[in-house]
């Protein structure tokens, strides 16, 4: 177990300092390019409903390519003898959407940004896509009271860095071995617990198909030549170096837009996290709760949602301070961290009576609007200085 272990985490961290290097060199590029495009900043440079375009095209295409890179990872690691089931355990909080685009807005010096879209996600977890899922398939879950304690005590863990104004890089590395901890943890209690409750589902599937069971895993209108390509060895790590670029490609873009939306509205970064980018980043998670929850695999999609919180307050605000150094602005204590307090806690309530009816999700959903709502009324744009 330990040195499946230890191969799964040399996998992660490999894409993950691949990632880092890409963006590293895109935005080195950037800096080398500044001179050339004139006082004006940089090379490239949209605003107003282009920018808008820009950041949907550029998470269409992150989003896809997270899906590749997902299943590109999950079939190589096999390939190398990794587990399947530690592989679905690390996999049910892993958010490599938010990992890349926290990456590239962080290199552009938006880290307020991708802080808020760590802290949205966390919001928009139960009230989104909890509230979504519940509405649709209505279900009964009995969670371990330990999970359940980890959730609910989770965003404590953001009141150090809140409280002290500012993100640093060792407030970063703490949140960052604290996951590493926590899903340890986790880890060691699904091998010897009588039913597996945090898993991938994602994963389950490409490893079905990996074995020839379930459906197949390319899709039927994919010619039989390129079908073929897929037994070959050297395919998949192939997919895994597309994938990556493909992230490169959708995150800067992505980051591209959300840099011309703050100039043209004057938006605060914090705010654009926690709701445009938010939203737009949310829309896969709510396939992979849905999904789960209509074929009667409850507690696959509850411990995905509980293991996506786990990450959103640890590893991914961690790994955007490693970036640079995140100023909080005061309506992230004073309004963003209550929020995610009452939404944890109440969805913690309705988990730990072991019911998701649609009354509860209707409740939710209703907070999130208002949620969003006093966003848009009272935090959305930069004071005006005179």
């Amino acid at each position: 177990m330990i040195s499946v272990s230890r191969r799964v985490l040399v996998v992660l961290v490999g894409v993950l300092l691949l990632s880092a290097v890409g963006a590293g060199v895109v935005a080195a590029q950037e800096d080398d390019e500044t001179g050339e495009a004139g006082e004006d900043g940089e090379l490239l440079e949209v605003s107003g409903f282009a920018a808008v375009a820009t950041l949907l095209v550029g998470s269409l295409v992150l989003l896809a390519s997270i899906e590749l890179l997902i299943h590109a990872l999950i079939r190589t690691a096999l390939r190398f003898g990794v587990s399947a089931f530690v592989l679905a355990v690390v996999f049910s909080g892993w958010e490599f959407d938010n990992v890349a685009f926290g990456l590239f807005t962080g290199f552009a010096e938006m880290q307020n940004v991708a802080f808020g879209l760590a802290i949205g996600n966390a919001v928009s977890i139960f009230g989104m896509t909890l509230a979504l899922g519940a509405l649709a398939v209505p279900f009964v879950v009995d969670v371990p009271n330990d999970y359940l304690l980890l959730m609910i005590a989770s965003p404590v863990l953001l009141i150090p860095p809140l409280l002290s104004g500012t993100l640093t890089l060792a407030l970063s590395v703490m949140l960052i071995v604290v996951y590493v901890m926590i899903f340890g943890y986790i880890l060691w209690r699904e091998s010897r617990m009588d039913r597996t409750f945090m898993e991938s589902d994602e994963v389950k599937e490409v490893v079905a198909a990996a074995d020839g069971q379930g459906e197949a895993g390319v899709p039927s209108y994919v010619p039989d030549p390129l079908r073929r390509l897929t037994d070959l060895k050297w395919f998949w790590p192939a997919m895994l170096l597309v994938g990556i670029g493909g992230i490169v490609v959708g995150a800067e873009s992505a980051a591209t837009g959300v840099e011309g939306i703050q100039a043209t509205w004057n938006l605060t970064g914090t705010f654009i996290g926690v709701t445009l980018v938010t939203v737009l980043l949310t829309l896969d998670d709510l396939l992979l709760i849905v999904e789960p929850l209509r074929l009667g695999y409850y507690d696959v999609a509850v411990g995905g949602v509980i293991g996506s919180l786990l990450f959103f307050v640890t590893a991914n605000v961690g790994i955007i301070g490693l970036v640079g150094t995140i100023d909080f602005r005061w309506e992230t204590v004073f309004f963003h961290l209550p929020s995610l307090f009452v939404f944890t806690g109440l969805s913690g309530y309705f988990l730990w009576k072991g019911e998701m009816s649609r009354r509860h999700g209707a409740l939710l959903l209703g907070m999130y609007v208002l949620y969003l709502a006093i966003n848009v009324r009272f935090f959305a744009t930069l004071p005006v200085e005179g």
